[in-house]
């Protein structure tokens, strides 16, 4: 075999790592799906307890969405992006989009934050510019989410690979855009039709990208610990990190969600809501 394709090849242990890390997300989606005595939307909710105050979540189709709004949009938008930089062949991507692009999506952000500041000062009671709406919030989380994908993908491939392409922008100019925009178009589109067949997925798809984003954040600090930086040629490099980042991400949100709960059963936060 020639020496370029077996070093492509994944190693003994990568494919145990990557069994593993299967195994784990397989795991997790029972464990959610399989609780005894608790709803799927429930479980989804307590599980991303300690993320957001979770007091303006979308309800579609009877199924309440995990996040609030402004949050679901943003990680929904998160993996829209995402599947868009795949789909263009630009995983290894080292710059950002073009200028105009990229300070469109700031002006997205901005919004995101414009919008929050807004939300805030009306429920503190103080003047704020218009009335708060969940469609609003979905929105400007939806422009966020492009950023913050954008930003952890060449952050990562910056870090680690050593095929990043210098030359290759993330999203390569409006067109590419404009593809994930539609994308959440859709996904508004389908929480406009009030069907659970179709929230539900989206309620699975919003704790995907949270715990997701989490595990790829956190898989850093090991992949540069286990000597990565730098040497990345394929994914299956990644396993063994990926599995500690998982495990780092779900003790992270269990810690969360078990002192948000002890705030409010002490009386220190508003009492829990749950679906």
């Amino acid at each position: 075999m020639p020496l370029s394709r077996r070093g492509d090849m994944a190693t003994p242990a990568e494919r145990r790592w990557t069994a593993a890390l299967l195994g784990m997300g397989i795991g997790l989606a029972l464990g959610a799906a399989l609780m005894p005595g608790v709803s799927l939307e429930r479980a989804l909710y307590l599980a991303l307890h300690g993320i957001c105050a979770q007091t303006h979540n979308l309800v579609a189709g009877g199924f309440q969405l995990p996040l609030c709004a402004r949050d679901s949009g943003m990680y929904l938008s998160y993996l829209a992006t995402l599947g868009v930089v795949a789909a263009r062949g630009r995983w290894r991507a080292g710059r950002l989009p073009p200028l105009r692009v990229s300070l469109s999506i700031l002006g997205m952000f901005l919004l995101m934050a414009a919008d929050g500041l807004n939300s805030t000062l009306a429920e503190m009671g103080l003047s704020h510019a218009y009335e708060p709406r969940n469609d609003l919030r979905l929105l400007t989380g939806m422009g966020a989410g492009v950023g913050l994908a954008l930003v952890v993908l060449l952050v990562l491939n910056t870090a680690l690979r050593r095929d990043v392409e210098d030359d290759t922008r993330a999203l390569g100019g409006w067109r590419d855009l404009g593809v994930v925009l539609a994308i959440d178009a859709l996904i508004v589109g389908a929480l406009a039709l009030d069907t659970p067949l179709l929230s539900v997925p989206l309620a699975l798809l919003v704790t995907v990208g949270v715990v997701g984003n989490l595990a790829v954040v956190m898989m850093l600090i090991p992949s540069l610990a286990l000597g990565l930086g730098g040497r990345v040629t394929r994914m299956s490099q990644l396993a063994h990190p990926a599995a500690i980042g998982l495990i780092l991400a779900i003790t992270f949100l269990i810690a969360l969600a078990r002192y948000r709960l002890w705030l409010e059963l002490g009386g220190y936060l508003p009492p829990l809501m749950v679906p």
